[in-house]
């Protein structure tokens, strides 16, 4: 448990310093650049907060027990984070849809982060409410506006060629991946618990019970049996996708 904890603050400490690269760089070019630079920018910061001080949201799971691993200010940090993130990928796609010449892709794209703000909304009602069936419909958002990410690339690369068809395939191929990880693993995740709740005769919180409960209730635990299926999620969460993000960064401007 404490090698996988020292692992995030690790990497939290490697995104930021590769963030600050890109940026002492000047990598980021043209509007698009700029603002993939400012939306990155908070995602990988908050990332590292969040890798600093882990949790799990429904389970008031934490690792240190102290007032900045509170699961409401975490959840709020994240929700900002996320929809930066979001507005990455549309933005993406936007960028290559003005390289390919396509506006109607251009239009499009915004449709992609619509997805993932809305899933926001699900997510704080499981964590309020610690009803695991919104948090698996949030996923199901998630994957909903990949695979509409996905379906958009594919007319990017059917009508383009070069760095552009490249990225866009390689886009296309990345989103399947996150759209299979998610329904083989985080909605049978969140349907399994949501089941096991129900079971064992789950009270659900109303909205301003749960906002209480989750500002200040915190369960502290360093045992890898409480972290490990979470683990499987938050590892690549905190590596992988701020990683992405950071690349986004360097995606020529229209």
């Amino acid at each position: 448990m404490l090698s996988w904890w020292r692992t995030l603050r690790a990497l939290a400490v490697l995104n930021v310093c590769l963030w600050l690269a890109v940026w002492h760089l000047g990598r980021a070019s043209g509007v698009h650049g700029e603002l993939q630079l400012a939306l990155s920018g908070v995602y990988v910061l908050v990332c590292a907060y969040r890798s600093m001080f882990p949790r799990v949201d429904l389970e008031r799971l934490v690792v240190v027990d102290t007032r900045l691993s509170s699961i409401f200010l975490g959840r709020a940090a994240a929700t900002v984070a996320e929809i930066c993130f979001a507005m990455q990928l549309g933005l993406l796609v936007h960028q290559l849809g003005v390289h390919a010449a396509m506006p109607w892709v251009q239009m499009a794209a915004w449709v992609v982060p619509v997805f993932m703000v809305v899933a926001q909304g699900f997510c704080w009602h499981s964590v309020l409410t610690l009803n695991h069936i919104t948090q698996a419909v949030e996923s199901m958002l998630w994957a909903a506006g990949f695979s509409w990410m996905a379906a958009l690339l594919g007319v990017i690369a059917l009508d383009s060629s070069g760095w552009v068809r490249s990225l866009a395939i390689f886009g296309i191929l990345g989103s399947m991946c996150f759209v299979a990880y998610v329904l083989s693993v985080d909605v049978p995740m969140y349907w399994r618990r949501y089941q096991h709740g129900r079971a064992r005769g789950q009270a659900y919180m109303r909205l301003d019970q749960g906002a209480h409960d989750a500002w200040h209730r915190r369960v502290p635990s360093g045992s890898w049996a409480a972290w490990k299926a979470d683990a499987l999620w938050l590892t690549p969460y905190f590596s992988l996708g701020v990683w992405i993000s950071i690349a986004m960064v360097c995606v020529p401007g229209a």
